[in-house]
């Protein structure tokens, strides 16, 4: 048993061995990507020739809060889910997309999609759809991101992150150009807001793809010091058996010497 225990346990590490350095690195590209693109919405939602402002992006107050809960859908993670499903729990009134098989067994009526980890991107097309829908409409007050968020080997935090209304510091909009005129045959606040929900969409997938390097992280983590104690009980059992098969060796001679004696 503790041996099928220790095989299973090796093939997880080695799983999260050839995934982790790939999944840090695709998290590192993706943060490049996501800056690029707050930078280009930040240039259009400046820029003075549209006479555009922030006020464009604000939220409807009367909307609905969707939040999106990004879980994994192995196990060998340690509590990557425990804080999640605390969230999720206690979230009585927003909508909520649940991603990760180790989330989709609660029962929530405002649980709008399930979609495991394993096919977010088949699956994808129905969330970017809910997102799309609920911009283009203006439904929507608040969209919020829960998840472990990946920052090095060392740090990993449980985050939310707001996605919308979208949000731009001052770095979003520093060396920027608003003077560019752009020629517009459409409506303007459609356009702004198909741009968003594509980046806000996106957003969700750089998200998913941090979750997945956290995931690999602590899962290679665990499993890595599983191991070294599966090992250190295995010598701890050859230990004692060795030991038990010492005493016996010993009862054995003494009572030989007893009947000799005898």
């Amino acid at each position: 048993m503790a041996s099928s225990v220790k095989n299973i346990v090796k093939v997880m590490n080695f799983h999260s061995l050839i995934r982790v350095d790939k999944a840090k690195r695709q998290a590192a590209k993706d943060r490049i990507v996501e800056k690029e693109l707050r930078r280009t919405l930040a240039s259009l939602i400046n820029n003075v020739n549209l006479k555009m402002d922030d006020k464009m992006l604000k939220e409807n107050p009367n909307g609905d809060i969707l939040n999106i809960y990004i879980g994994n859908d192995y196990g060998f993670c340690g509590n990557f889910n425990h804080q999640l499903q605390a969230a999720i729990l206690s979230d009585k009134q927003s909508k909520k997309i649940v991603i990760g098989r180790k989330l989709m067994h609660l029962n929530d009526n405002n649980i709008i999609l399930k979609i495991s980890k394993d096919d977010f991107f088949t699956e994808y097309g129905k969330l970017s759809e809910i997102v799309s829908d609920y911009i283009r409409k203006e439904k929507i007050k608040e969209i919020n991101v829960y998840l472990n968020y990946y920052h090095s080997v060392s740090e990993i935090t449980f985050e939310c992150m707001k996605l919308f209304p979208v949000e731009l510091t001052d770095e979003d909009k520093r060396d920027i150009d608003t003077s560019i005129d752009y020629v517009i045959e459409t409506d303007v606040n459609g356009l702004i807001a198909s741009i968003i929900a594509l980046g806000i969409c996106y957003e969700i997938k750089v998200l998913e793809s941090n979750s997945y390097a956290s995931e690999n992280v602590m899962r290679e983590r665990i499993t890595r010091e599983s191991i070294k104690k599966i090992e250190e009980l295995e010598i701890e059992q050859t230990r004692l058996e060795r030991k038990e098969k010492n005493a016996k060796a010993f009862k054995k001679q003494i009572s030989n010497y007893r009947i000799i004696k005898g």
